[in-house]
């Protein structure tokens, strides 16, 4: 679920941009257009007969008044063509003689060729124009006045492709629209569309595509990207089922058999090395399919400490287990081992069932929960205060399997337990170098006052070798099978009717 939130996730946000990309992609040569045809404006308006027009400015207005409306019949796109002398225009191409600062034209300061934009001229006050003055001399210059009808029609171009505005943009100055309207700066600035620079003129075109292409277009990418998130949904999917099934379809089964009565308990006995008398049991889960026969634990608990099933197979053998030892055996007094997983100990309701339990026993029953290493690296807390509850109520505990992970002597220590269960792969080294192993693992045992219990012991020479070492309590084969309660008996000593049960093959 983790997976398919973050792939939709993802799928809207690359949706999103990859959409927004798309339309940028369509305004972005829309602006360069405009800015190429408004280039080609403006250049043509300084170019033609430039050189004739700039031998005009500083001569008086009257000799050269109609040299200078003939010129400006040459030039394209302008409403008329100004002298300017000291910062006023002075002759004017439609006018004659005037006398206008140019700051009218020009509020900013000029600085080489310059254009701005303005909302009208003296004239004509309502009739926005371009001002674009070109210096001749140190104080002399040409003040052209573009007609805005021409910049705006340019503009309107863009908008027959899908563009909801067109905006050409003046550095310090109001900005032209399509409609040929000035529009305020900061509105324009505010315009999310996307911006081309003219290379050769100070200014830009900024072109906002139309709602509807936007719409259309977010809708086009959306689809594109859910339909690639379901179906890698689907295969992510599919390849959970793949790889989970297995899983789930054993867990059911598993869940069927508690339900069923397939689940039983068999009990391998714990005994005494020096008299071969059995002192405890550890009760082992079996269960017995129907269609597979006997199924090994080692193929599904590993599965059932993972999931949510736990509970109630644990559960099941605290009840299973401590009623068979009452009702079908008279071997007194008698320890029961059941082993419990790590995540058992992080459930609320574990210490109640395991105390449910621990009432139905005898005095002469000591309850004792085997739980591995990795219970005993994993010190937190909560197990801690669970593990103190259940020993205050005469539950005992022993580290299973020691030996096996990331363990040393020191984590004995840790927690007091009351059972060491030395793994079987040391007992078979006994007799070579595994012998002094576990001589050590039994004086540091004996130092936290814990017992040793060796598991594994399948021959006459290991057992020999263990009594040898001091290790007082033994569990294997050679001793005996796990068996149903029925079938246990206070001694495993060999019958000599029956010499063949001083070794058992597993």
């Amino acid at each position: 679920m983790i997976c398919g939130v973050c792939i939709v996730v993802a799928a809207v946000i690359w949706a999103r941009h990859a959409a927004d990309a798309a339309v940028r992609e369509r305004e972005g040569p829309i602006a360069s257009d405009m800015v190429e045809s408004i280039d080609r404006m403006l250049d043509n308006v300084v170019s033609r007969q430039q050189s004739a027009l700039s031998a005009l400015p500083g001569q008086r207005c009257a000799p050269i008044q109609q040299r200078l409306t003939e010129l400006q019949t040459y030039v394209q796109y302008v409403r008329s063509i100004n002298l300017v002398a000291k910062g006023r225009l002075y002759c004017s191409s439609s006018m004659g003689r005037i006398d206008i600062p140019l700051s009218v034209y020009l509020p900013r300061e000029p600085s080489g060729i310059t254009i701005d934009l303005i909302a009208g001229t003296p004239f004509q006050p309502q009739a926005p124009v371009m001002s674009l003055y070109v210096p001749t001399g140190k104080v002399e210059g040409l003040l052209y006045v573009v007609e805005v009808t021409y910049l705006a029609d340019a503009l309107a171009h863009g908008v027959r492709y899908e563009a909801e505005q067109v905006v050409l943009v003046v550095p310090g100055a109001p900005a032209l629209n399509d409609r040929r309207a000035l529009i305020a700066a900061d509105a324009a600035a505010a315009l999310r569309g996307t911006r081309a620079s003219s290379p050769r003129w100070a200014f830009s075109v900024v072109v906002v595509a139309a709602p509807a292409f936007v719409a259309q277009t977010h809708w086009k990418y959306g689809a594109l990207a859910g339909a690639a998130a379901v179906l890698l949904n689907l295969l992510i999917g599919a390849g959970y089922l793949i790889a989970f099934a297995p899983r789930r379809l054993l867990l059911s089964s598993v869940r069927r058999a508690l339900r069923h009565g397939q689940l039983h308990v068999a009990y391998q006995p714990v005994v005494e090395i020096a008299t071969r008398r059995i002192v405890g049991v550890e009760a082992l889960i079996r269960w017995t399919h129907p269609r597979w026969g006997s199924v090994s634990p080692a193929i599904f608990m590993a599965e059932v400490e993972r999931s949510r099933l736990l509970p109630a197979v644990t559960r099941f053998m605290l009840q299973r287990a401590t009623a068979e030892i009452v009702q079908k055996t008279d071997i007194r007094p008698l320890r029961i081992a059941i082993n419990v997983a790590p995540m058992d100990l992080e459930r609320k309701d574990f210490a109640a069932d395991v105390l449910a339990a621990q009432r139905t026993l005898p005095d002469d029953i000591m309850l004792i929960l085997e739980v591995t290493e990795r219970f005993l690296l994993d010190k937190h807390a909560r197990n801690e205060r669970i593990f103190n509850l259940l020993k205050a109520h005469g539950v005992r505990f022993a580290i299973d399997d020691f030996g096996t992970q990331h363990s040393n002597l020191d984590l004995l220590g840790r927690f007091p337990f009351d059972y060491v269960k030395i793994d079987g792969q040391f007992v078979r080294q006994v007799d070579r170098e595994g012998g002094e192993l576990i001589r050590a693992i039994a004086a540091v045992s004996k130092h936290y006052g814990m017992e040793v219990i060796a598991e594994g012991v399948e021959t006459q020479t290991q057992h020999e070798a263990l009594r040898s070492l001091g290790i007082p309590f033994g569990q294997g084969y050679f001793y005996q099978r796990p068996l149903p309660v029925s079938q246990l008996f206070a001694d495993t000593a060999p019958s000599p009717i029956n010499p063949a049960r001083t070794r058992v093959t597993p």
